[in-house]
């Protein structure tokens, strides 16, 4: 009988907190139903951290008051839990998202369904004649046409 490994993939999605420990250290956010096994396994197949210490601690979710149209209720966050990680190597942060778009790409301006309107004009892309893959009545594409990638 032939030995197979099985693969596991948690359904798990957790945060990296900046911090000011040592670059050894880092800090997570973790669900708190994540143990520690599952944490040093997860990081180590993701990031390849030779990790020599983990440390938790589980906090409750802050609960707070909102006022909805006249009426109170009573709200909590999510519970969760902080994990210190020490590694034998320095950690490295992935580059900061620039702060003007948040490294979201933006969705194309919407335009209002039939001929669009003057006010909107200015937006759409301009056709191009030379290309023969547009239809000129449509301005949609009658054939698919790959072009090498330069």
């Amino acid at each position: 009988m032939v030995q197979t490994s099985s693969l596991f993939f948690p359904s798990i999605s957790f945060r990296i907190i900046r911090s000011s420990l040592p670059p050894h250290q880092q800090v997570f956010r973790f669900p708190p139903k994540a143990n520690k096994v599952d944490i040093a396994s997860l990081l180590t197949g993701l990031y390849g951290l030779r990790i020599t210490d983990i440390r938790t601690m589980n906090y409750n979710g802050r609960s707070h008051y909102e006022t909805k149209s006249g009426a109170t209720r009573r709200t909590k966050a999510a519970a969760y839990k902080k994990v210190i990680v020490t590694t034998k190597d320095d950690f490295e942060f992935p580059p900061p998202v620039s702060a003007s778009r948040n490294g979201a790409i933006g969705l194309p301006p919407r335009i209002a369904k039939g001929a669009p309107s003057i006010k909107f004009r200015h937006l759409l892309p301009e056709p191009d004649a030379a290309d023969p893959s547009l239809d000129a009545k449509a301005g949609l594409s009658a054939t698919v046409q790959q072009k090498p990638i330069e």
